[in-house]
Formats: structure tokens, C-alpha cells, sequence
């Protein structure tokens, strides 16, 4: 009759091995985390190399991204292998993938776009069959009486002096007064400033100046009298 003898060893290493395997079969495999990359750069016209502003940056598949500032700058964290979107009215879009080649924790980038031009078909508006009956209309077009009498008194001088005369002081003519009284102050401070009730030569000055709006007031009254129409 046949034996086999097994040493105590040999089958000590036989449980070892099929445990390992067991244990290796139930263990489920962790994937590797993605490293955290600093993405920083500026988007830039393709055709001028001038910053585009304000420019749309999505990771796709995620809802994580940014937008360029006034000067086409952007920054923020990625992870490894993401694929960004670069988007911008009046552009086509761009997909850069962040490759995983890349060892630093920090990575610049100078992303160009091609601008989308859209060539819409011509169209002409007519307004008149032609000219001629443009004419034809407008020298037929019937004005209401009241309507044209109100728009000859808004033009007229006459009235447009007047109101002048006596409207109020905007606010840009109230500072320019109080700046101005200001500036006086500031400049006589310390002495007395001058007083030009006793100078003849600004006396002089005055009634050259108040016969000279007189007589332009008498010469505008006639131009508008004459181009009065009733």
C-alpha cells in the first residue's frame, strides 16, 4: 500500500500561498488620487495678441471653473487630466486638457482664440418704391396748424432770451460761482481787496460794454421782427 508522508512545513507554505490569493481576490484595486494643479494665464485675440476680457473657464464635466478679469487674467485650481473650456461671445470655443505630464504644482498657460465671424446675407430696405414718391410725400404731408405754431415758438429768440434771462443757476453754474468766490478769497486773504466804485477806467469799461449789448439788443429785435412770419 502506497503512503505519502507531508511535512509539516510543506503544508504551513500551501495554507500561506491560498490565503494571499484569497486575500488579493477580495481587496478591490484604489485608483490614485489626481494631483491639484494651479492653473494661471491670460486669454489672448489670435489676431492682435490683445487681452479678451471677461472670458468664460469651465472644467468640463464638472460645475467648477472661472472667468478671465478686464484684462484677460485667470487663476484657480484644476486637477490633473481636466479638460478646460474656454468660452466667448464673438469666439470659438477652445478645450486645452491639463496633461499629466506635468510635475510642478503650478503651471502658466497663454491661451489665443480665434474670433467667430458670422457673414449674415445682404438686405436692402426700401422704404419708398423711390425717390420720387419720397418726394411726393413729403412735400404732400399735411401739418397740423397747432402742432407747427407750438414749434416756431420754441425756436423763436426772442423767447429763448427771455428764458435764459430768468432760469435758475444749474449746478454746474452754482460751482463754478462758489469756486470762484473761493478762489478770490484765497487770493486777497491778508489785504483788502479792491474796489472798482471809484475807478474811472472800469467805469469806462462798463458803459462801453452797456452801449455795446444795447445796441445789439435793437439790432436783434429787428432780425427777428423780420424773420417773423404770421
Amino acid at each position: 500500500m502506497f503512503s505519502l508522508k507531508i511535512k509539516p512545513i510543506t503544508v504551513f507554505a500551501l495554507l500561506v500561498m491560498f490565503s494571499y490569493v484569497a486575500v488579493s481576490q477580495t481587496i478591490p484595486d484604489v485608483p490614485t488620487p489626481r494631483r491639484v494643479v494651479q492653473i494661471a494665464g491670460v486669454v489672448m485675440d489670435n489676431e492682435n495678441l490683445k487681452p479678451i476680457p471677461y472670458v468664460n473657464i469651465s472644467v468640463r464635466g464638472s460645475h467648477r471653473g472661472t472667468s478671465a478679469d478686464a484684462n484677460g487674467f485667470f487663476s484657480f485650481a484644476t486637477l490633473v487630466g481636466d479638460v478646460l473650456e474656454f468660452t466667448s461671445i464673438g469666439f470659438r470655443s477652445v478645450a486645452v486638457r491639463i496633461s499629466d505630464t506635468i510635475m510642478a504644482d503650478r503651471y502658466t498657460i497663454y491661451q489665443s482664440m480665434q474670433r467667430d465671424t458670422l457673414e449674415l446675407p445682404l438686405t436692402v430696405v426700401y422704404p419708398w418704391p423711390s425717390k420720387e414718391k419720397f418726394r411726393e410725400a413729403f412735400l404732400n404731408l399735411n401739418v397740423p396748424d397747432d402742432d407747427f405754431e407750438i414749434a416756431r415758438k420754441n425756436v423763436l429768440l426772442s423767447d429763448l432770451r427771455e428764458r435764459a434771462r430768468y432760469s435758475k443757476m444749474d449746478a454746474g453754474m452754482n460751482y463754478r460761482h462758489f469756486i470762484q468766490q473761493r478762489t478770490d478769497q484765497l487770493y486777497y486773504a491778508g489785504q483788502q481787496a479792491p474796489n472798482n466804485l471809484l475807478n474811472p477806467l472800469a467805469w469806462a469799461q462798463f458803459l462801453r460794454i452797456w452801449s455795446q449789448q444795447k445796441e445789439e439788443k435793437k439790432r436783434q429785435r429787428v432780425r427777428d421782427w423780420d424773420s417773423y412770419e404770421p
